[in-house]
This record gives C-alpha cells, sequence and structure tokens, in this order.
C-alpha cells in the first residue's frame, strides 16, 4: 500500500471522528459565530468606556473568548459530550495560554516599530510568518497544554517541522476552498441569506478546527514509519 493512501484513510479517519463528534454535540457549530458577535459587543464596551486606556482590557476579552472556543474544541474532539453551564469555567481555561502568546506577539510587533522605516512592512512579515509558524498553536495549547507564550511557539513550530507535509496539505486545501468560497454564497436567498452566512461559515469553520484536532491526535507524537506500520498491520488501510 503507497504513501498517498495510507494519508488518504488518515484524512478520512479525522473527517469521521470530526463528524461523529459534532453529531454528538451539533449545538456546537453556532460556537464561532456566537463567541465571535459576543467578542465584538464586548471589546465595542471595553473601548467605549475606556478608549485608548482599555487595550489591555480588550486583549484579556479576546483571551477569554479564545480559551471558550478552545475549550469546546477540545471537549468535542476528546468526544466528550459537552453542555452550555460550562461556559462559565470555559473562560479561564486557557485564558493564560492565550494571553502568553498574544503577549510574545505584541513584543515582537514593538521591536519591529522600533525598525528604522523602509519599504519593506516587517509588520506585514510577522503575521505571515505567524500564519504559517503557528498554524497549530490552537492544538498545541487545548491538547498538549502548552502555557508559556515561547513555549507554545516553539512546540507549534517542533510540529510543523516533523509533519509540515502531513499537515500542511490538508490544511492548504481547505484554506483554498474558502478563499474560492463566493462572498455571499446565500444571496439568493436575500435578507436571509445575508444573516444565514456568517453562521454558515462559522459552522464549516467549526468542522475544519476538530478535523484539524483530529488530526492533530494522529500526527503529533508519531513518525511517519510508525503511521504506515499502524495503518498496515491493523488492516485499516
Amino acid at each position: 500500500m503507497n504513501v498517498v493512501t495510507v494519508y488518504l484513510r488518515i484524512y478520512a479517519d479525522a473527517l469521521r471522528q470530526a463528524l461523529a463528534g459534532i453529531r454528538k454535540n451539533a449545538w456546537t457549530l453556532l460556537l464561532p459565530i456566537v463567541i465571535l458577535e459576543a467578542n465584538q459587543f464586548a471589546t465595542a464596551l471595553v473601548v467605549g468606556a475606556l478608549g485608548r486606556l482599555g487595550s489591555f482590557v480588550v486583549w484579556a476579552v479576546w483571551a477569554a473568548a479564545a480559551s471558550c472556543y478552545l475549550y469546546f474544541l477540545g471537549e468535542v474532539v476528546a468526544k466528550s459530550r459537552v453542555r452550555l453551564d460550562e461556559f462559565g469555567r470555559s473562560f479561564g481555561v486557557y485564558f493564560w495560554s492565550v494571553a502568553n502568546l498574544m503577549f510574545v506577539f505584541w513584543i515582537a510587533s514593538l521591536l519591529i516599530e522600533l525598525i528604522p522605516r523602509s519599504s519593506f512592512d516587517f509588520g506585514e512579515l510577522l503575521k505571515y510568518a505567524a500564519l504559517i509558524l503557528l498554524n497549530a498553536t490552537p492544538e498545541v495549547i487545548y491538547q498538549r497544554g502548552s502555557r508559556g507564550g515561547l513555549e507554545t511557539i516553539q512546540r507549534s513550530v517542533q510540529f510543523l517541522q516533523e509533519n509540515w507535509i502531513e499537515w500542511g496539505i490538508p490544511n492548504l486545501l481547505i484554506l483554498a476552498g474558502f478563499y474560492f468560497l463566493p462572498p455571499s454564497p446565500l444571496a439568493m436567498f436575500g435578507t436571509l441569506g445575508q444573516l444565514l452566512t456568517p453562521v454558515v461559515e462559522g459552522a464549516l469553520l467549526h468542522l475544519v478546527m476538530v478535523f484539524r484536532g483530529h488530526l492533530f491526535a494522529a500526527l503529533a507524537g508519531t513518525s511517519h514509519r510508525q503511521r504506515m506500520y499502524r495503518w498496515r498491520s491493523s488492516g485499516a488501510a
């Protein structure tokens, strides 16, 4: 059995587990849009009340929102049944993990501002570098329990170094799918379609994140040879 077939089986198994977990917790498909809207509302309140002085409070709001989503995402990937009454504790579970990562990114941004102005935009370089090198940080935080900002970055980079092809191919295909998705896929339904579009996009994003969680679990801590042996010897491939 060749390498392509084995990895297609691994991707298919990750998708199957993702669908099974979401089926058990279908309401979590609404999480991305609900948390995003709540986060924007809370941010607007903070900015309106404190202005520029509220920047750190805004960061705290973002970190709490990210912690909330990562908590429920982790529970779905772990095949647990999650309940609405867990919202209270979800805001603090990964708060410091996210906040510490944001702090490192903020320090890097400050250092870039000290660089003399030139035609080259180092700020954009930092964003693209973060998008690539920190791609696996959500999974590192909620599956590996990483808390320190530098620790999270190091583990994410290490994972990508070991699995950049296996992880990169499906993620690039998913990114391309979102990129080529029509800007208003439900425009034919008028106002209702405009209201439903972010909900549908959020649900798709949630499915992708759960899939990534299962794929990360399958790849992390195992070598290419171990995966090939496992799938061949088990008869699953």
